[in-house]
C-alpha cells in the first residue's frame, strides 16, 4: 500500500459523524463520517460569527470539545465481537483486501491507472493496529471500524500531463449484474483528496472516494449475481466511468462468505 493510499485511510478512519445542536434546541448530525483532515472543507464560521473559548472546566481537563464527536450508531447491531477485533488488531485478517485496476487500453497510458480497492473490516483493524504500535499508540476501534462492512476506496484517471486532466470520483454502487438487476447504495461515502503531480513538478487536483456497504447488502448483491460474481460501478458525476466484476479470486482473497 502506497504511503498516500494508508493515508487517506487513516484520516479516514479517524473520521466520525458529529452532531450539532443549536440555539433553538435543534439537533442535526452530518450523516456521514468526516475524517480531520476534511473538516474545514465541510464547516466554516457564518458571517459574524466567532468561536467561543472553551469553558474553563473543559480547558483545566485538557480535553478539547471537538475531539469528542458523536459516532454513528445506525448499523451497531451488526459489529465484530471483541474476540474478533483483538486478533484483528494483532495482525489476523490483515491480507483480507484486494486492489483491481482497470488495465485497459487508454487507461494503461495514463500516470494513474484506475483502482478500487477493497477492504473486510478486518484488515482494516490490522492494518490500523499496525500503524498505532509503529507510533508507540494505544489503538481502540471504534463502532465504525468494528462494523460487518465492506470499505471500497475507488481512484480515478489521471493523465500524463496536466492538459490531460483527471477524473474526480463521485458515486461508487454495487451492481448484481451489469445491467443493474439488483443495486445497493453505500452507508457511508466521503471524497479523499488527491494531488497528482508530474515530473516537471506541475500538479493538478482530482478527488478519490471512499464508501462503505453493509455485510448484508454484499450478500444480497451477491446473492443475485450470475455465479455470484458481482459489480463495482464507480461514477465521475453522471458518468459511469468503469464497471468492475468481483471474481471468485477476490472474493477469496477478501475472505467474503
Amino acid at each position: 500500500m502506497t504511503p498516500e493510499a494508508r493515508a487517506m485511510m487513516e484520516d479516514a478512519q479517524k473520521g466520525a459523524t458529529i452532531l450539532f445542536q443549536f440555539e433553538d434546541g435543534t439537533k442535526l448530525d452530518s450523516c456521514a463520517a468526516i475524517g480531520p483532515s476534511k473538516l474545514s472543507s465541510y464547516l466554516e464560521l457564518a458571517e459574524g460569527e466567532t468561536l467561543q473559548p472553551p469553558s474553563p472546566q473543559l480547558a483545566a481537563s485538557g480535553v478539547s470539545a471537538a475531539a469528542t464527536p458523536i459516532a454513528s450508531h445506525r448499523f451497531n447491531a451488526d459489529l465484530l465481537p471483541d474476540d474478533e477485533v483483538r486478533l484483528a488488531v494483532n495482525g489476523m485478517g490483515r491480507d483480507h483486501w484486494v486492489s483491481i485496476q482497470d488495465m485497459g487500453l487508454m487507461a494503461a497510458q495514463g500516470n494513474q491507472v484506475p483502482t478500487i480497492t477493497l477492504y473486510m473490516p478486518e484488515a482494516v483493524l490490522a492494518i490500523q493496529g499496525e500503524s498505532a504500535k509503529k507510533q508507540f499508540m494505544k489503538y481502540e476501534p471504534s463502532d465504525e471500524d468494528r462494523r460487518r462492512s465492506l470499505m471500497i476506496v475507488a481512484q480515478g484517471y489521471a493523465g500524463k500531463t496536466i492538459a490531460e486532466g483527471c477524473t474526480s470520483i463521485t458515486r461508487v454502487v454495487l451492481l448484481s449484474d451489469s445491467s443493474g438487476s439488483v443495486v445497493r447504495e453505500s452507508y457511508l461515502s466521503e471524497p479523499l483528496g488527491e494531488i497528482w503531480r508530474n515530473n516537471l513538478g506541475a500538479t493538478n487536483r482530482c478527488q478519490a472516494l471512499r464508501t462503505k456497504f453493509s455485510i448484508d447488502d454484499v450478500e444480497k448483491v451477491k446473492a443475485a449475481a450470475p455465479n455470484g460474481e458481482f459489480v463495482v460501478a464507480v461514477f465521475s458525476g453522471a458518468a459511469n466511468t468503469k464497471m468492475y466484476k468481483i471474481k471468485k479470486k477476490h472474493q477469496s482473497r477478501l475472505g467474503l462468505p
